[in-house]
């Protein structure tokens, strides 16, 4: 994903993501969002609700509960909390299923295409 767009997901989303900047030894934040551009809506708005019950949350439960691994793995995207609740839960496997439909480069409809590796691309992305 774009530096900038990283850094707007950062900064729209604290709590959820304040473990961006990290070391290696204490989070997977810090090799950044591993993907492209395309999926950068899905995550936008899966932030914005995990952001919104992270901060219904008690203050001593907030800072166990933020973003571990935000990913692409076999073709779909893969986000990793350290701590989550059941509804939180299932805000990411929607979000997870949505990327399976959204081409990573540009975010139009897509496909799941398996070659050599799985990706999901739109008809004009899926030669690269």
């Amino acid at each position: 994903m774009r530096k900038e767009l990283d850094e707007q997901l950062c900064a729209k989303f604290p709590n959820l993501f304040k473990d961006r900047n990290a070391s290696m030894q204490a989070t997977c934040m810090c090799w950044g969002f591993d993907h492209q551009d395309g999926w950068y809506q899905i995550i936008h708005d899966l932030s914005e609700k995990l952001e919104a019950l992270i901060l219904k949350l008690p203050e001593e439960e907030r800072t166990h509960c933020c973003a571990a691994q935000v990913k692409e793995k076999w073709g779909t995207l893969r986000f990793y909390m350290t701590a989550s609740t059941d509804e939180m839960d299932v805000l990411i496997r929607e979000a997870e299923a949505q990327s399976r439909t959204t081409c990573e480069v540009c975010g139009k409809p897509g496909k799941l295409y398996p070659c050599g590796w799985y990706y999901v691309a739109c008809e004009e992305h899926v030669r690269e």
